[in-house]
């Protein structure tokens, strides 16, 4: 009875050794503190390939509602609200205050602008509203065919209270817009396209810098995040369903991720303030030359088709923001 039992044990570890010595080389790689030490001037073998799934930071189900908190808190107004009403972040009491303005695109920078902002104790105002771009163009509702009056009637409102310092003392303002709405040749008119509505964008941004350059010495005009394919919830099926592939399989072409006509509109409008208007162009880095994909491995860098998530503002954008808004405020300094 000991004699089979000390037969069987042997046997067992027989053929425990006999299994690791035939296993992959990268199941063996795979545990910590595999195989013998490596002999001083030794060329180390490359390390194997991992055998674990990757997944995106954050996940896709995470980044569908990973929106600025002004989201959340009603400070983002929404399509029918016509009355601007700006929200206070940061330091009340900062000696410096940087402004927010825009459309959800400005206000998907938020996390980026209150990391600047805390760096330094300012205060941060946020005025964004859905679906209306800082450019002061008329435009329709989103991805919609009908006009949207209350766009126009909140941006005039909200730029008037601007003018006669409504919320004290703002130093630099940060804007940035959705480069696909559908520009209007007025209030309730047909949808202009091409040249026309190029030109209508152009002239309208430059009204707009004009209206904040008289509330505040600075402004950053920051370029507008690339447009994925699908709607909303096409894109965020791909995301989930791709995880780290995502980024060829759910993404397009530069060249239709972005609108280069309407960035060097906005261009145009920012190079007649010289020295007051600096615009930044920190998403074609995001691209590749010639393909836009969600993800910058691992971050998924949308929470939809369009709108960057604020894990991947903070873990990308934070960093490069915060000095172009010092040196905003070192030029806007008094």
């Amino acid at each position: 009875m000991r004699t089979t039992a000390r037969a069987r044990t042997v046997a067992l570890l027989a053929c425990a050794a006999i299994a690791l010595a035939t296993a992959p080389a990268t199941a063996r790689a795979a545990s910590p503190g595999a195989g013998a030490p490596t002999a001083p001037g030794a060329r180390r073998a490359p390390p194997a390939p991992l055998l674990a799934v990757w997944h995106t930071i954050p996940s896709a189900a995470v980044a569908a509602h990973d929106a600025p908190i002004t989201y959340s808190n009603g400070c983002h107004a929404a399509g029918s609200v016509t009355v601007p009403r700006a929200c206070t972040f940061g330091n009340p009491r900062g000696a410096r205050t940087i402004l927010l303005f825009g459309d959800s695109h400005a206000a998907h920078w938020h996390a980026a602008v209150i990391a600047a902002a805390a760096a330094h104790g300012w205060r941060v105002l946020t005025l964004t509203k859905s679906s209306c771009p800082a450019a002061g163009v008329y435009v329709a509702r989103y991805k919609k065919p009908t006009p949207y009056p209350e766009c126009a009637t909140w941006r005039a409102a909200a730029l008037a209270k601007l003018r006669a310092h409504a919320w004290g003392r703002i130093d630099v303002v940060v804007v940035s817009n959705w480069h696909f709405h559908q520009v209007l040749s007025s209030v309730r008119g047909h949808v202009l396209t091409g040249t026309a509505r190029t030109a209508a964008w152009q002239a309208g941004m430059r009204r707009t810098l004009g209206s904040l350059l008289a509330a505040a010495p600075q402004v950053v005009l920051l370029r507008d995040s690339p447009q994925m394919p699908f709607l909303a919830d096409a894109a965020k099926a791909c995301y989930a369903h791709y995880g780290i592939s995502a980024g060829r399989a759910c993404g397009t072409t530069k060249a239709k991720a972005l609108s280069p006509a309407t960035w060097r509109a906005e261009l145009a409008a920012a190079a007649a303030f010289p020295g007051r208007v600096t615009p930044y162009d920190l998403t074609s880095a995001t691209c590749s030359s010639t393909w836009c994909g969600p993800v910058v491995r691992p971050y998924l860098m949308f929470k939809d088709d369009n709108h960057w998530n604020q894990t991947f503002m903070r873990a990308h954008f934070a960093p490069l923001l915060r000095p172009i808004v010092e040196a905003a405020m070192a030029r806007g300094a008094p």
